[in-house]
């Protein structure tokens, strides 16, 4: 695909998206904003509330985007994915051999994913989030910056780099705030189909509430079946099941919420178009995902307020293969299980809330993680944090400090930074280690937010992270340092006039020092010393080690930064209607540019016309040369157009809302990852109804 630019400030000025305003909670209160708190009045998500699980900063919230579930409906996606998409510089992206779809957030996919408190490891997250159904979702606040300390460990799992994660995509489940159900169908191109029910009871006590609810959902599509240049199909088809059950109360300072989710479904792999090279195809045959959540927060004073989440997610897959579209076909199985504690506690005085808490993360992969397939993955990461925040100049000025340490354990696995292939040896190779406790990684960060006059807002924070790089072998010519991170982001949001919020963040990302699996060192059979050689070692022969125990891998380091812009426009409109335009602009690479595109632009309208509500978006991300040596593949460089129609209304005393809408209506076959190209031009039609 080649690159065509497309001027971004006709582009901001032209392009409509299919939501209305999706609002940071950024303006202060003498600013007039689209906050969460006018459409969640949840006292679990109110942004200052302390029995808040997953609250960020006053500092941070110039780059916290809300999505709400009035803004979920409006966009009828069919994943969280889809849904993703139209935030700011934010790009989905398909998945293909054996990924799902994935996100990047400013060119970065290190960020992690929490639902109700509950962080899924990175590896089976996207499995959990293709299957979770949208009509289950409250709220998904996407966490920019990675400088939030509090939410969950900010180490990776399997991962190289001391402190990988530059930010969160948190999601809450839908809770009721009276007796209410809702149910949805929807049906679009390649017979695709959704259905879910949802519905929920609230019974006010003496003391407080308590509240039951669930879900049933089913999703099926075939996909096109219509060749890629290659000949290969598109291979997207899927069909799942899931329920959701989760009960709760509000009652003498405890706020509490259970929450059990499963699903059952096979999903196929999309094939990758390889330029005209063949290939075979993937699917998943059964895929489960199961996950349980008991969270919430006691209130022992006005001062004291302890909050707490314990979780267990699973994923259950077995993956089948075959070199050639006919077959014939093998399997691996991929089992994942993690278990979770986050405990912490909240203490408030006149203008100042302190933070203390720690992370318990257990993850075990019995039989492999994916492309290391009969090796155990199994490690533990402990983790604690502390916070301070302080109001000053009544409350227009506000500071705010983190402190972090992780701690990984690989309980049982493969040395921590080798990626992406199997080892010398197999599964029983010399490299797999037991009991090995890396060095800690230590994470600090200052954030600074303040009110200037009545429209504009300041908003500052920097952030760093180190970890120590000890027992690794390094390339001849390479002289280790630590690890290190470095991010810095500088926002400027005002109120100019009625109808138009603005806000515009620079954002500076390094990373020194990261660490690259870059070969082995051996003694070879014939006596020659292979020093970091980068070829497959073999079994027998002359280049065979000498003695397989002796066998090192070396490394390389190198230093990767990303820098840019983003500005977002927002407001109403006259008639109940509202616009957004965001643009993300990146003007500092450092063996980054290949993977993340130069300029993303969204744009948006929600606008009533007689009973008719429309909504309509467009999205353009430019070409990058993406991380292949295929001359051919070039990723991005398209504009995607977006429309849909809704109609309100009542039926039998029953609400409802009927859509017809159009996704990427000009057909375009882009691509997000390497061969893998979108569907092109979906049609779909909607009902939804509220009881």
């Amino acid at each position: 695909m080649t690159p065509h630019p497309l001027p971004l400030l006709i582009l901001s000025a032209a392009l409509l998206a299919t939501y209305p305003a999706i609002a940071a909670d950024a303006i202060g209160d003498t600013l007039p904003r689209i906050d969460v708190t006018e459409t969640a009045p949840r006292k679990d998500l109110l942004p200052d509330d302390a029995r808040n699980l997953l609250r960020s900063a006053a500092s941070s919230r110039s780059h916290v985007q809300i999505i709400t579930r009035d803004v979920i409906e409006e966009l009828r996606p069919r994943d969280v994915f889809e849904l993703l998409d139209n935030a700011t510089g934010v790009q989905s992206n398909q998945g293909s051999r054996k990924g799902f779809s994935g996100l990047s957030i400013r060119g970065d996919s290190e960020f992690r994913w929490v639902i109700d408190g509950a962080m899924l490891q990175p590896t089976m997250a996207s499995r959990i989030l293709r299957a979770l159904p949208i009509s289950a979702i409250e709220q998904v606040e996407i966490i920019r910056g990675g400088s939030a300390l509090t939410f969950g460990p900010m180490v990776g799992s399997a991962s190289p780099g001391g402190a990988p994660v530059d930010g969160f995509v948190v999601l809450r489940t839908r809770k009721p705030q009276q007796d209410e159900a809702q149910a949805r169908l929807a049906l679009e191109s390649y017979q695709t189909g959704q259905a879910s029910l949802w519905g929920g009871a609230v019974q006010e006590r003496d003391e407080g509430s308590t509240y039951v609810a669930g879900l049933a959902a089913h999703a099926t599509t075939n996909g096109p079946r219509e060749a890629l240049d290659n000949g290969a199909d598109y291979n997207v088809g899927r069909s799942s099941s899931s329920g959701l059950a989760k009960a709760g109360m509000d009652l003498r300072g405890w706020l509490v919420d259970v929450l059990v989710f499963r699903d059952d479904g096979t999903f196929e792999i999309p094939n990758a178009n390889s330029h005209g090279a063949g290939q075979g195809s993937w699917y998943m045959d059964p895929s489960k995902t199961a996950i349980a959540i008991l969270s919430g927060s006691k209130a022992w004073s006005d001062r004291h307020t302890t909050l707490f989440a314990l979780s267990r997610s699973e994923s259950e897959q077995t993956f089948w293969t075959a070199n050639t579209a006919a077959g014939p076909y093998s399997f691996v199985q991929n089992d994942n299980e993690v278990t979770h504690l986050n405990l912490r506690h909240n203490i408030d005085f006149a203008r100042t809330r302190v933070m203390l808490g720690g992370d318990l993360l257990h993850w075990d992969a019995p039989n492999g993680q994916q492309y290391y397939e009969g090796i155990r993955r199994e490690e533990k990461t402990k983790g604690l944090f502390a916070q301070v925040e302080h109001s000053l100049l009544d409350e227009r000025l506000k500071l705010d400090a983190s402190a972090r340490r992780d701690r990984v354990d690989v309980l049982h696995g493969l040395d921590y930074y080798i990626g992406g292939r199997q080892p010398f040896g197999g599964v029983n190779s010399p490299l797999i280690t037991e009991d090995n406790l890396l060095p800690p990684a230590k994470f600090f960060s200052l954030g600074a937010s303040a009110l200037l006059g009545d429209s504009w807002r300041l908003n500052a924070r920097y952030g760093e992270a180190e970890q120590a790089s000890d027992g690794l072998n390094p390339r001849p010519d390479v002289v280790f340092e630590d690890d290190a991170q470095r991010k810095f982001e500088l926002g400027l949001e005002a109120n100019l006039f009625e109808g138009f919020t603005t806000s515009i963040n620079a954002f500076r990302r390094k990373v020194e020092n990261e660490k690259t699996q870059d070969g082995y060192t051996y003694l070879a059979a014939n006596g020659s010393s292979q020093i970091c050689t980068r070829a497959v070692i073999p079994i027998g022969g002359p280049l065979s080690p000498r003695d397989p125990s002796n066998v090192t891998p070396c490394y390389g380091q190198q230093d990767t930064l990303r820098g840019g812009l983003e500005w977002t426009a927002n407001g109403g409109l006259p008639g109940n209607g509202s616009y957004r335009l965001s643009w993300t602009h990146f003007t500092d690479f450092v063996n980054a540019e290949a993977i993340t595109p130069k300029n993303m632009a969204e744009a948006s309208l929600s606008q009533p016309i007689g009973p008719v509500r429309l909504n309509a978006s467009a999205k353009h991300v430019s070409a990058y040369r993406g991380a292949t040596a295929d001359a051919q593949a070039w990723l991005g460089g398209y504009t995607r157009y977006d429309l849909g129609l809704a109609y309100d209304f009542e039926l039998a005393g029953i609400a409802l809302r009927s859509s017809v809408f159009g996704r990427n209506l000009t057909d375009e076959r882009y691509e997000t990852r390497n061969g893998v190209q979108d569907i092109g031009r979906v049609y779909g039609v909607e009902l939804l109804a509220n009881f």
